[in-house]
């Protein structure tokens, strides 16, 4: 036994289309019964005319009440289809005239609808950012953006194999690594550090250090000193020495501080500029910057830590992913609220927002337009008439009836005015 399934959706769309069918045909009943009436009325008061002049004003009204009825039948019935079967002129314009109409409704919808300004002042005029930042700040909205976030992570890592992220970790980093040349990016990166007088500043600081370092080590120069002069020198001659060293290391890095013209610090200048130098452009230093570079990349411990990395990112995630609500529902609520009180990052990225929706208009608007007119194109002639006429067929009905009211209207001033006038 064969069990066809049908589609929800088109279940839908039969039902919907059901439901308009039995509102247009009651229509189209109301406004043949209106034709009807209005016949049957004339044909009485033909009958009855000469014996009440009142009789023929109500035959003039029905008479006129008829022609309009049966006009608009026409009229409306042209639309789908050729009235009585007669193909006359300029009637079944719909079924005739489907695919222009289908290329002038998807270039209708793509102009009038997916412009970009249209579209950007719409966009201006609901201030998306502050709304999503308002929704976030609601405890219940981040909980449930939490969960979603949850949701997500949790269903992303039971698919991938670790063994796979690993891989593409390690071969991505290695592949990074190995397409930049070290020695020549740490030569462009120290320029740009010691650009300027940044040079006399790191001489300063190295100066610094060295002036800590005496000073916090005195008792093991001391030491030293002593251990390296004869046994037979009293201590006041090593303490002697001792501050002669000491005193004139530190006059002279001193004057190497203040005097920015003084000969070590023109020399250091010098040889960090040519080390620099090198570092970019000597063979030696470069081929001997991607050695180390391949020794880094082949020790164990970097592999390892590579292969590790995947791990602990997969444990973070799952700690957030089963426990949303304090993991990601706390900052997702106070990024909403810090969003709402920064106006000037709003205003950016509802720039954001508005740019990127013009790229998408600008880019694949005409693809919308032309699926719409595609799309109409293929659709069966008689299924489009009959598509068209089940949305608008029972508005349709209402020119039947208005036709036969207004033209009963017409007849019957136009009879009295010739009673009154003629």
């Amino acid at each position: 036994m064969n069990v066809q399934t049908q589609n929800p959706l088109n279940v839908i769309d039969f039902q919907h289309d059901q439901g308009r069918q039995v509102e247009l045909n009651r229509m189209k009943l109301i406004a043949t019964a209106m034709l009807g009436l209005a016949i049957v009325i004339f044909v009485v008061a033909s009958l009855f005319e000469e014996q009440a002049v009142w009789i023929g004003f109500v035959r003039a009204a029905a008479e006129a009440a008829m022609v309009g009825a049966i006009a608009d039948w026409f009229a409306v019935t042209a639309l789908f289809r050729h009235p009585l079967g007669l193909k006359i002129p300029h009637t079944a314009i719909i079924p005739r005239r489907k695919n222009s109409l289908a290329l002038q409704f998807g270039q209708f919808v793509q102009n009038n609808f997916l412009s970009e300004q249209v579209i950007a002042d719409r966009l201006r005029s609901v201030d998306i950012a502050r709304s999503v930042a308002v929704w976030l700040s609601a405890p219940a909205n981040s909980r449930a953006v939490a969960g979603v976030v949850a949701a997500v992570i949790r269903g992303v890592l039971q698919v991938v194999r670790d063994e796979d992220v690993q891989h593409i970790i390690e071969r991505g980093l290695a592949a990074q690594i190995r397409a930049v040349k070290v020695a020549p990016l740490t030569g462009s990166v120290l320029s740009l550090l010691l650009s300027g007088e940044r040079q006399q500043e790191l001489l300063n600081g190295i100066i610094k250090v060295m002036s800590g370092v005496l000073e916090e080590n005195q008792a093991t120069f001391r030491a030293q000193i002593r251990k390296e002069t004869p046994w037979w020198l009293p201590d006041a001659v090593d303490n002697k020495i001792y501050e002669k060293i000491v005193m004139g290391l530190d006059n002279m890095m001193q004057e190497v501080s203040a005097n920015p013209e003084h000969p070590l610090q023109v020399k250091f200048n010098e040889v960090l500029t040519s080390f620099i130098t090198d570092l970019q452009t000597s063979p030696e230093l470069i081929e001997r910057g991607e050695q180390l570079k391949e020794e880094f990349l082949e020790n164990p411990g970097v592999q390892e830590f590579a292969s590790s990395l995947w791990l602990d990112l997969k444990t973070s995630l799952l700690d957030y992913s089963n426990n949303p609500e304090a993991g990601l529902s706390t900052p997702i609520q106070k990024f909403g609220v810090a969003l709402q009180n920064d106006p000037p990052l709003l205003e950016k990225i509802n720039r954001w927002l508005e740019e990127a929706v013009r790229y998408l208009v600008r880019s694949y608007g005409h693809e919308v337009g032309e699926m719409i007119t595609t799309t109409i194109t293929e659709w069966d002639t008689e299924s489009t008439s009959r598509k068209i006429e089940l949305q608008v067929g029972k508005d349709l009905q209402y020119i039947r009836i208005n036709g036969t009211i207004v033209g009963g209207l017409v007849g019957l001033v136009i009879h009295t005015l010739a009673v009154l006038f003629l």
